[in-house]
């Protein structure tokens, strides 16, 4: 047998674009990303086995051979700009024909790997500054293809889709700097049910696809046909689907050519920025990729202009991952452990119950709009509409794991320092340091490498640095405290169900009766945490008061084990406490003197009198006193206060207070994604 001609041996066996079953959005997106590699990529997002990284190596094996410069370390077009290294070769230049590079980026690369390093071989050898290129240079007019994008480390994705959108990567290292083109089809894969994809990042994506397993019983049958013969016979299964792989590819071909005559008139940039608009995405590169989008499509199918129609068809690709709902509109399945901790009646299918969240703060624009003032006693205090720096500062960073540097021997390379600190000889930083410098030191009976003192580098590591998520729960009667807890326990088992490889770990506080215990230290293990929670206390009154103090304690215990750990401490309550903190404690009480104590515990609020006062005194205490991220859920909804104290001790942490009408296991987890 034959194989088909200008393609890779690797790309001889990959599975066939055109045998691929259903995925019609995923196809559309892939080949519309074929057509203009300058779409910005295309993020596939869904759960396993649903042909992702297949259909990612199908489209390099569809995509037509490349003619390139003979020689050429990135694969230069003659037909285009030449490379620095092309153009200082004499013309004309030799060409050859080569399959379209399929280039995956591997789990674990670094920097150099991707963008690029020193030559030391050259330098040592010959003293010459020049450059080894990375995978960028490997994937120009091809494909760049990352699995577990969520995963990657920022700076490496902005470094990918800073290339893919300008179409040039940058290298700058040790006294070298240069840039080389770098277009190539970005596609990007990832699981949310292992862990989110921070907005930002997913925003740099021109196209998004979320991706779901075929339903249809006669689909799975024809994907397990079509399977078991491509297992049986990779290369004679190719053979097949070489007639349409072939027309799709010609087709392609076509469109490429035609694409540059493509005209966007006025109706089909204003249905875009209409779109853009209507589904609230920020920024303009919303209706830029949606334009760009039905540039490919009109010319994938023959058409000479971009009709508003041709926009509608590609606004859900391209707005989807862009607009604020969308970012949160299908939670990941509950895992089973989770499953088996919850009563059959609170497994539904779809969504869960909506999560109301107050995005800003509690402070004056919210209590206009129901109504409610808060003031102390001659005074009109300011409310914060924003979040205190601290916590501003995690925000941005969310959906990607704090690391932070160590001086021991565990923990990842992530760069090379030339301070002395004994953290290791970095031996590759130190042969780049010393290898420009070659030439002047090596003498005729000397050894190849000369290395001398301002050229010793040491590693500079990194550990990830596990999350602490701490949960402080009414468990009084007032709460319907039974369901509540139980509800709080699967959200624990849920989050610890992923936090062993993370080395997050999650604690739980609960206050009711006339006290506050910690139920679950904080831990990592599921088990542990199943055996502590087997019994969940419950009823009585509302000791909230004393619930902050234990919480304050075990926030003092960790962060003096670890002084740089950022927690996040979800507190639930209905804001109807009733029991003073002496009072809790088994102290006399003195209202007079507690009152008078530590220089204004603040004014009234609502029935709770002096109980109400402890607990604004005390969420103040905890804002200035913890470095922690505070989020208030009010359970309440019928608000017998006059005033909402879940709002007012929000205000005084400087936290977000959210509502949650229900409060079921998948809304505690939708919260808990929201804001760790």
């Amino acid at each position: 047998m034959k194989h088909p001609r200008n393609i890779s041996p690797a790309a001889q066996t990959a599975y066939p674009f055109a045998a691929i079953v259903g995925q019609q959005r995923l196809k559309t997106a892939l080949l519309l990303l074929g057509v203009d590699l300058g779409l910005g990529g295309v993020l596939l997002q869904g759960e396993k086995g649903t042909a992702k990284s297949t259909a990612a190596r199908a489209l390099a094996r569809l995509l037509p051979p490349l003619t390139v410069v003979d020689g050429c370390p990135v694969g230069c077009d003659p037909a285009g700009p030449p490379c620095s290294a092309c153009a200082a070769r004499p013309a004309p230049l030799p060409v050859r024909q080569v399959p379209t590079p399929f280039v995956e980026l591997p789990l674990g690369a670094g920097e150099d790997c991707l963008a690029g390093s020193l030559d030391i071989s050259a330098a040592v050898r010959r003293g010459e500054l020049s450059a080894r290129l990375g995978l960028l240079a490997r994937a120009h007019r091809g494909v760049l293809y990352i699995d577990e994008v969520n995963l990657l480390p920022p700076h490496l994705a902005h470094l990918v889709l800073d290339a893919a959108a300008s179409g040039v990567a940058v290298l700058e290292r040790e006294g070298l700097s240069l840039s080389h083109p770098a277009r190539f089809a970005l596609v990007a894969s990832y699981n949310p049910e292992e862990g989110p994809l921070g907005p930002q990042l997913a925003d740099r994506f021109g196209l998004c696809v979320r991706v779901k397993g075929e339903q249809d019983p006669a689909l799975r049958v024809e994907v397990l046909t079509r399977r078991l013969a491509y297992e049986n016979d990779p290369a004679a299964f190719a053979i097949q689907w070489e007639p349409e792989e072939e027309a799709l590819r010609a087709r392609i071909v076509k469109a490429r050519e035609l694409l540059p005559r493509i005209e966007v008139g006025h109706e089909a940039r204003r249905q875009s920025a209409l779109l853009a608009a209507r589904a609230q995405t920020q920024g303009q590169r919303g209706e830029l990729a949606c334009i760009r989008a039905a540039r490919a499509l009109a010319a994938w199918r023959g058409q000479g202009s971009v009709t508003p129609e041709l926009v509608d068809e590609v606004a859900p690709l391209a707005l989807m991952h862009r607009t604020r709902e969308g970012q949160s509109q299908e939670p990941p399945p509950l895992p089973r452990v989770l499953r088996e901790q919850l009563p059959p009646e609170e497994i539904k299918p779809g969504r869960a119950e909506p999560v109301e969240r107050d995005m800003q703060k509690s402070g004056s624009e919210a209590g206009q709009e129901r109504g409610l003032r808060i003031l102390s006693p001659g005074e009109v205090r300011p409310v914060a509409t924003r979040l205190p720096a601290r916590e501003a500062t995690s925000r941005t960073q969310a959906g990607h794991r704090d690391s932070r540097e160590v001086t021991g021997a565990r923990g990842r390379y992530i760069r090379a320092s030339s301070q002395r600190l004994g953290r290791g000889l970095a031996l590759d930083a130190t042969f780049r340091a010393a290898a420009p410098h070659q030439k002047s030191r090596r003498t005729p009976d000397g050894p190849a490498l000369v290395v001398r003192e301002p050229d010793i580098r040491e590693k500079v590591r990194a550990a990830r640095r596990g999350r602490l998520l701490l949960f402080c729960v009414d468990a009084s009667g007032s709460m319907n405290a039974a369901a509540r807890m139980k509800t709080t326990k699967a959200a624990v088992l849920g989050v610890l169900t992923e936090a062993y490889q993370k080395r997050d770990r999650v604690g739980l506080v609960a206050f009711g009766g006339n006290g506050a215990r910690e139920l679950l230290p904080p831990t990592s293990s599921v088990e542990v945490a199943r055996r502590m929670l087997a019994e969940l206390p419950t009823g009585g009154k509302t000791p909230l008061a004393a619930g902050l103090v234990s919480l304050a304690a075990v926030l003092e215990r960790e962060l003096a084990a670890d002084p740089k750990l950022s927690p996040l401490v979800i507190i639930m309550t209905d804001g109807r406490p009733n029991v003073p903190l002496a009072a809790s404690q088994g102290l006399s009480y003195d209202p007079e003197k507690a009152g008078n104590k530590g220089g204004g515990w603040g004014d009234g609020w609502g029935d709770g009198g002096y109980a109400d006062r402890e607990v604004l005194n005390l969420a103040r205490r905890l804002r200035a006193g913890f470095r922690a991220r505070f989020v208030v859920v009010d359970t309440d909804t019928g608000h017998h206060h006059e005033i909402n104290l879940c709002r007012a001790m929000a205000e005084y942490m400087g936290a977000y207070c959210v509502s949650l009408r229900r409060l079921t296991t998948e809304g505690v987890l939708d919260l808990v994604s929201q804001y760790w």
